[in-house]
């Protein structure tokens, strides 16, 4: 017989395993108060970031220096999310010259913050995405972060350090662990890439 069917149903939001660190700005003009990471969720938008942590490892000694939980965090509804100093209006606010210059690296994991104290020797377990940066030949221990192949990328690469992020391009380009499509040029914090050579 003939009859009405109602359905339900929820629309679950991107995956957290899809996001990317998008650009990062480590070396900023004069007292580095413009420093952050972005995320980017692709696009979906509203991405649910509990259950993640972004943590910042130290070239020198391969071992942790800084790491935050992003537990209650959202992209925004165009897929960015920030942590950041205050001058960037980040989801997280960091203290100004906290991001180390380079050779380092940011890395984003499925985790907690209490994992992950100073000093923490770098693994993967758990890995979501990573970039090095800075001198390729000091950060031999770093790359371990990285999928086999990829390489360190230097935010000075095109002689202005201060003046540029590392960036995918084209925007959220190249996939987690990997970072051959990332580019320094103009910062753009919470915005598509700035791609233009």
């Amino acid at each position: 017989p003939d009859g009405n069917i109602t359905w339900k149903f929820t629309t679950a939001a991107a995956p957290a395993n899809f996001v990317l660190i998008n650009e990062t700005d480590a070396d900023t003009p004069g007292s580095d108060t413009a420093e952050f990471v972005e995320l980017y969720d692709g696009g979906a938008g509203r991405t649910d970031l509990s259950g993640l942590v972004l943590v910042f490892y130290n070239g020198s000694t391969n071992t942790t220096y800084a790491a935050f939980d992003l537990d209650g965090q959202r992209t925004d509804a165009a897929g960015y999310w920030l942590a950041g100093n205050a001058a960037v209006h980040p989801g997280l606010t960091f203290a100004n010259g906290a991001l180390q210059n380079g050779p380092d690296a940011v890395a984003l994991y499925a985790g907690d913050a209490t994992q992950f104290p100073a000093n923490t020797p770098l693994h993967t377990r758990g890995l979501v995405d990573a970039v090095v940066y800075g001198d390729a030949a000091n950060t031999p221990g770093l790359l371990a972060l990285l999928l086999a192949g990829e390489n360190a990328v230097d935010e000075g690469a095109r002689g202005a350090a201060d003046a540029h992020a590392l960036q995918r391009c084209p925007n959220g380009a190249g996939g987690q662990r990997r970072t051959a499509a990332l580019r320094p040029g103009p910062p753009s914090p919470g915005a598509p890439s700035n791609c233009a050579v």
